[in-house]
C-alpha cells in the first residue's frame, strides 16, 4: 500500500511511500524502552570516558547525584573539575574535539550522535527523498564552509540585555546542557589563554509560548558560506486548515481534533563534522559547533520524522497519517473515532524515538487533543471552522500601536517590533491589511541607529489599527480562505496613463 500527503496547492510533500500499520501499544512501549536503554548506555560510555581522562591527570570526577534544586552547587562541582581538566590538557581544541564532542567516535564508527542508527534509518525511511543526506548526517555529521576565517576578538562581546533580564532561565538551561555534556562551564580566566576562540553572546527571543534563549548570530554565521547550507522547504500552515476541512468532509458526524508535538533540543541532535569544528589557521581556530547549524540541515531530520509518521496508517486513515511539520513542531489532525487519536499520538512518538532516540520526545510540548488548538501562534477552531489571533497577541498589538501613536519617532528595534506584530495579526484580521500602507513606507532597511519619524499619515494608519483591534468581530478568518482569498465579484482593470482610465469586469 502506498500513500502520500497532499499540499494545500495540490503538490505532494513527499513521494509515494510504503505504508505500515500503526504499531500497537506493546510494541511502541518496547521500542521506547530499547531507545531509552541505548541513550542510557551512551551516557554511561561518555561518563566513563570523561572520568578516565580526568583521573589520568589526578582529577576526581564530579558527583552526579547532587540535589537538582541546588543549581550553583551542581554547576560549580562540574565546572571546577572540568576547568582543572582543561588546564591540564593545555590544548582547548583537542579537549573540545576529543572529550567535549564524545570520545566514542572511532574510525570504525564515526557517528557523532549514536542515537541515529543507520540500519533503522535505512529501513524506516525507505523512499524518503532526502535519505542520502540523512544517512550522511548520521554517519559523519554536518560539514559547513566558511567564506573567510573569523577575526581575532580583541574585545569579547557581552551578553544581550535580554539574557541579563532572564538570568534564572539562562542558568536553568546552562545546567541542563552541562549535565548532557553539550556545554562546558569553565572558569572565566581560561578564555584569555585561547584568543583563537570565537565568543558568541547569549540573548532571548520571543516565542509563541514564553521565551527561548539562543546564541547571537553576531559570530560565525556572519562568515558562513550560505551556499553550502541546505535550504529548508516548508509548507505554509494553511495545510493544517486544509486538512481539518478534508477530514470534516470525510467524517461529518465526528469531532475533528488537533494536537501538537515537539522535538526536545532539536538542533542539538545534529552534530557538526569535526572538520568544521577544527579549522587549521595559525595553529588552529576552534569555533562554536552550534553557531553554523541551520534549519535546512534540521529539516532533513524533521522531514524524516514526518516521513515515518506519515507512513503509518489505521482504519480511519488508510492512506497514512497527516504529517505536517514546521522545523521541530509536528501537527496532527484526526477525527475522534475509536482509537484514532491514540494511534496518531503513538505514531508520532514512535517516529521521534526511532529517528533521534527516546529523549528527543519533548513531553512538555506535547498538547492534548482539542477542537480549539493553538498552532504557530494562531488559534485553529475545527468546530467554528476559523483561524484567529489569540487574545494575548491582540493585547500586545494594542500596546505596541498605542506606544507608536504617541511617539515622535521609533528606533529600528521598535519599528520592526511594530511591523512584525501587525503583520502577524493581519493574517487573521483581514480588515486591517490596507492600513499597513503608510507604515511600510520607511521599511527599507533602516540603519541600526537610525530613527523613523512617525508622520501624520502613519498616525492615521495606527488609529485605524487601534479601532480594528478593539472590534472582536473582525478577528478571525474562515479555514477555507486562510492564506487565500475568495473569488472576486468585481475586477477593476486600470491603465498606466495620466487620465485614470479603468474598466469594471463584473464576474458571474
Amino acid at each position: 500500500m502506498n500513500g502520500s500527503t497532499p499540499r494545500s496547492d495540490g503538490r505532494i510533500l513527499c513521494s509515494p511511500k510504503p505504508l505500515r500499520r500503526v504499531v500497537t501499544e506493546g510494541v511502541a512501549a518496547q521500542m521506547h524502552a530499547n531507545a531509552q536503554a541505548r541513550c542510557n548506555l551512551l551516557k554511561a560510555v561518555r561518563s566513563a570516558t570523561v572520568d578516565k581522562c580526568m583521573r589520568k591527570f589526578g582529577i576526581k570526577p564530579p558527583a552526579t547525584d547532587y540535589p537538582a534544586g541546588r543549581f550553583w552547587y551542581g554547576v560549580s562541582l562540574k565546572q571546577d573539575a572540568t576547568a582543572r581538566h582543561v588546564r591540564a590538557c593545555k590544548d582547548i581544541r583537542l579537549y573540545l574535539i576529543r572529550v567535549g564532542r564524545d570520545d566514542t567516535q572511532t574510525v570504525e564508527d564515526y557517528r557523532p550522535n549514536k542515537n541515529l542508527v543507520l540500519s533503522v534509518l535505512k529501513k524506516l525511511c525507505s523512499g524518503y527523498r532526502h535519505l542520502d543526506q540523512l544517512l550522511k548526517i548520521a554517519e559523519e555529521g554536518v560539514e559547513v564552509r566558511l567564506l573567510k576565517k573569523p577575526l581575532i576578538q580583541h574585545v569579547r562581546p557581552p551578553n544581550h540585555g535580554s539574557a541579563r533580564a532572564r538570568i534564572n532561565i539562562l542558568r536553568k538551561n546552562i545546567r541542563k546542557e552541562q549535565d548532557a555534556w553539550r556545554w562546558l562551564v569553565l572558569d572565566a580566566d581560561l578564555i584569555e589563554q585561547w584568543p583563537e576562540l570565537v565568543v558568541s553572546p547569549f540573548r532571548f527571543v520571543e516565542a509563541p509560548v514564553g521565551v527561548r534563549f539562543t546564541i547571537s548570530r553576531e559570530s560565525v554565521n556572519d562568515y558562513t558560506d550560505q551556499a553550502s547550507i541546505t535550504k529548508p522547504d516548508y509548507v505554509h500552515c494553511d495545510a493544517v486548515a486544509t486538512e481539518i476541512l478534508r477530514v470534516k468532509r470525510e467524517h461529518p458526524n465526528a469531532e475533528i481534533e488537533v494536537m501538537a508535538g515537539d522535538v526536545a533540543s532539536a538542533f542539538r541532535n545534529i552534530s557538526i563534522h569535526s572538520n568544521s569544528v577544527f579549522l587549521p589557521d595559525r595553529g588552529g581556530k576552534c569555533h562554536c559547533d552550534r553557531a553554523t547549524r541551520s534549519p535546512g540541515f534540521y529539516e532533513i531530520i524533521g522531514g524524516a520524522i514526518s516521513h515515518v509518521h506519515g507512513s503509518q496508517y489505521n482504519a480511519v486513515n488508510p492512506t497514512g497519517f497527516f504529517n505536517y511539520h514546521w522545523v521541530n513542531d509536528h501537527i496532527n489532525v484526526a477525527a475522534n473515532i475509536g482509537t484514532s487519536l491514540e494511534d496518531m499520538n503513538r505514531s508520532l512518538r514512535v517516529a521521534m524515538a526511532a529517528i533521534l532516540g527516546a529523549e528527543a520526545i519533548n513531553d512538555e510540548k506535547f498538547t492534548s487533543w482539542k477542537t480549539q488548538q493553538r498552532v504557530f501562534g494562531l488559534e485553529f477552531d475545527s468546530v467554528a471552522e476559523t483561524v484567529s489571533i489569540p487574545a494575548s497577541k491582540i493585547s500586545k498589538a494594542r500596546n505596541i500601536v498605542a506606544s507608536a501613536y504617541f511617539a515622535r519617532s521609533l528606533t529600528r528595534k521598535r519599528y520592526r517590533s511594530l511591523m512584525g506584530s501587525l503583520r502577524h495579526v493581519a493574517t487573521c484580521i483581514r480588515a486591517a491589511r490596507p492600513f499597513l500602507q503608510w507604515l511600510r513606507v520607511r521599511e527599507s532597511n533602516p540603519h541600526r541607529f537610525q530613527t523613523i519619524s512617525v508622520t501624520e499619515d502613519m498616525k492615521q494608519d495606527l488609529l485605524s489599527w487601534w479601532l480594528v483591534l478593539h472590534d472582536p468581530q473582525l478577528n478571525g478568518v474562515s479555514l477555507e480562505y486562510f492564506n487565500t482569498l475568495p473569488p472576486p465579484n468585481i475586477v477593476v482593470e486600470v491603465d498606466a496613463s495620466d487620465f485614470g482610465l479603468c474598466a469594471l469586469d463584473v464576474s458571474h
